[in-house]
């Protein structure tokens, strides 16, 4: 027992000998031991003489956690709540190193049931953290911990400004509202008043809540989807067995159908298509989930915090810092195909467009995965796994008022909560594409002449970044958007939309030379991909001096022209690589990106983006103990977690997205495929089908 009494000293001096290091400050374990149960007392014989005058259920509350809490103290170290003690995280190692962080066991914590006394009935234990701060700061909002913060960031230099985050187990009675100002009062006193900010964060009893209305609702809602992917399968079954012929619009869910089509491999090329955008398409969206790898880890302490920091400013981790290049490739993409099927369909129809129904296709074809996508934020997300950070990786209460918003692709604009985070990019897609029409049939109509309004465009849109990062005074060239960042420049349409044009113009100069035969020097192709791969080069390694030698902050004149021109300058390497492989100048690299194995995986790239933060978030989320950071692990987490959201992918695909297409093409199409010129190409990060309707419709 002298041992389980050492590590609960050891807890209980653990803030205090993190100061010592850093700030040469000493305080007695058996002080600070003595001052913490003396706030216990005194809270509990003050909210006696406050029941005594009010009896409020409050009061009584905060008197039964106080009377738990003596009780333990009395009752310790009995086997009894040894539990309640032994859980708490201890002194951590490596403070030095960036080590923050101290977990404790969560399990043991919220597994822990106990009689103290025959009055206090059950007393369960809940996890919380204990966040001391190095030095006097200002108390914070009541928020999960997320470790990769500015003071780390910034290095070593900065870490006396971070905070200690210690994992506690307290009565299930017990609030943070009331056990927060026993800890503040605690070291406040051992550090003679120079110590202040002490919080307890939210706390969890490691269950899964009761299911509301919402979750019941969720649950019945994708049953019904699932037994329709059954009931559909088998129907195809039979049909074949007994050799009848199916009825089509009751295979829409038939997994064996919609199996086949997802998995299927076209080995022909055809001079419609522009094959090398599915391994661009590809790439790109593994390029973000690996991104986002390094994202949403966060939000997980690391025991060598500070090697992350360090990471972060290495030239390696450019691809990752300036990853946010990686969305322009799918915005190029769609204006590229917008024109080229676009263009072709006017030429067919002499210039008719029946425009609502290009509107109504795309909105149908989108919106059931993001509709699926909200739906399990609601309803599942809350009620799968439990961990000490899985709090901090749940976002419901953020979509409250903003789903509608995500419904109609308005988020980016009138809202700067970022629930369901990845549909900014659908909406500022959706927005270009409803106003597609006013640059494609001028385009169409005026040809060339047409052209310089596209240039003006694009220069519009770079010309508002630059405007906004000056007159803002943003200078991070991190990467690590704050909100105003976010809001300003990052997710408006107006400031994200000039790789879609150069895409956009791209579709249409190789529609008119669809049937040209290019002949092309040696010299000027080697200089073209000189070009391009210096271009790709410079926008994700051009701020590395800047970052590793100043922490990413640059002059205002610098990051403004830097974020203005780092876009258009990547769709525009991007136009040539397109050009090149598709007329064939492409060699070796066309041969990878045209290849037809990522024909499968391209039809699932709109589920993995809309549903691979989830996987991550629950993966993260229900972790027990602190990383160990270093290129090797992010990589295998990263590979698990792609790996996961790919099962993941095809599951909602098959569900929702599939289906669309069948029910879709009986409920506008009659079953006649000839009336309507479709082409299947994702269009955006996600898959997406990009039709242009007759008049005819």
């Amino acid at each position: 027992m002298e041992f389980s009494i050492i590590l609960f000293i050891t807890f209980l001096i653990s803030g205090s000998y993190s100061y010592s290091v850093l700030d040469n400050v000493t305080v007695s374990s058996d002080i600070l031991n003595e001052l913490f149960y003396q706030e216990i007392e005194n809270n509990l014989d003050l909210l006696r003489i406050s029941s005594a005058r009010d009896d409020t259920t409050n009061s009584y509350d905060s008197e039964k956690c106080i009377h738990s809490l003596s009780e333990i103290k009395r009752q310790f170290p009995s086997t009894k709540v040894l539990p309640f003690i032994d859980s708490w995280g201890k002194l951590p190692s490596g403070i030095l190193h960036g080590n923050l962080y101290t977990v404790g066991n969560f399990d043991q914590c919220v597994q822990t049931s106990v009689t103290l006394t025959e009055s206090s009935g059950l007393v369960e234990g809940q996890y919380c953290f204990l966040r001391v701060p190095l030095k006097n700061q200002k108390p914070q909002n009541d928020e999960m911990p997320i470790f990769l913060d500015a003071p780390i960031l910034e290095g070593r230099a900065s870490l006396s400004s971070a905070k200690i985050n210690i994992g506690i187990c307290i009565p299930n009675s017990c609030s943070p509202e009331v056990v927060t100002p026993i800890f503040e009062t605690a070291v406040r006193k051992a550090f003679n008043g120079a110590l202040s900010g002490v919080s307890v964060l939210k706390c969890t009893n490691g269950k899964i809540p009761p299911l509301k209305t919402i979750n019941i609702v969720g649950i019945v809602i994708f049953s019904i989807f699932g037994l329709l992917m059954i009931l559909s399968s088998l129907y195809e079954f039979f049909m074949k067995y007994f050799k009848r012929e199916p009825v089509p619009v009751l295979l829409a869910f038939s997994v064996l159908t919609n199996g086949r089509k997802m998995f299927a491999i076209n080995t022909k090329r055809s001079p419609n298509t522009i094959d090398c955008l599915t391994g661009i398409r590809v790439f790109s969206m593994v390029w973000v989930v690996y991104c986002h790898t390094y994202l949403i880890s966060r939000a997980i302490p690391e025991i060598n915090g500070l090697d992350k920091s360090e990471w972060f400013r290495s030239l390696i981790s450019m691809p990752v810092v300036n990853g946010t290049v990686s969305v322009d490739s799918f915005f190029f993409i769609s204006g590229l195909l917008v024109a080229w099927i676009g263009f072709r369909e006017l030429d067919k129809t002499n210039g008719k467009l029946n425009i609502i129904m290009m509107y109504v296709h795309r909105y149908i074809r989108l919106t059931p995965v993001v509709a699926s996508g909200l739906l399990f934020i609601f309803s599942l997300n809350e009620i799968i796994g439990t961990g000490p950070f899985r709090q901090s990786t749940i976002n419901s209460e953020k979509c409250k008022g903003d789903w509608w918003g995500i419904l109609l692709y308005m988020q980016n604009y009138f809202f700067k909560s970022k629930c369901y985070g990845r549909t900014w990019y659908l909406a500022i897609d959706f927005q270009l594409y409803i106003l597609s029409p006013l640059i494609l049939i001028p385009m169409w109509k005026w040809g060339k002449k047409f052209a310089p309004v596209l240039v003006a465009l694009a220069l519009m849109s770079i010309g508002c970044v630059m405007t906004v990062y000056i007159t803002s005074g943003f200078t991070d060239l991190r990467g690590f958007s704050n909100t105003d960042e976010w809001s300003k420049t990052y997710t408006p349409m107006h400031t994200r939309c000039s790789p879609w044009l150069v895409g956009f113009g791209l579709g249409y100069y190789m529609h008119i030379n669809r049937n040209r035969t290019f002949r092309i020097s040696k010299l000027v192709q080697m200089l073209g991909w000189i070009a391009c791969f210096g271009i790709f080069l410079a926008v994700l390694f051009g701020p590395y001096d800047t970052i590793r030698h100043h922490a990413g902050q640059g002059t205002v004149f610098e990051t403004a022209m830097y974020e203005a021109w780092k876009r258009v300058s990547w769709s525009i390497a991007l136009a040539w690589l397109t050009f090149a492989c598709h007329f064939g100048f492409g060699g070796i690299i066309d041969s990878i990106l045209s290849h037809p194995f990522w024909q499968p995986l391209g039809r699932l790239t709109y589920s993995l983006y809309l549903y691979h933060m989830f996987v991550f978030r629950i993966n993260f989320g229900t972790m027990r103990t602190s990383m160990f950071f270093s290129t090797y692990n992010e990589f295998l987490y990263f590979w698990s977690g792609l790996g996961v959201s790919l099962m993941v992918a095809i599951v909602i695909s098959l569900a929702f997205e599939s289906p669309v297409l069948v029910l879709e093409k009986f409920i506008f199409g009659n079953g006649n495929s000839k009336k309507k010129q479709q082409h299947i190409e994702p269009t955006t990060s996600p898959k997406v089908i990009v039709e242009i309707p007759t008049k005819d419709q």
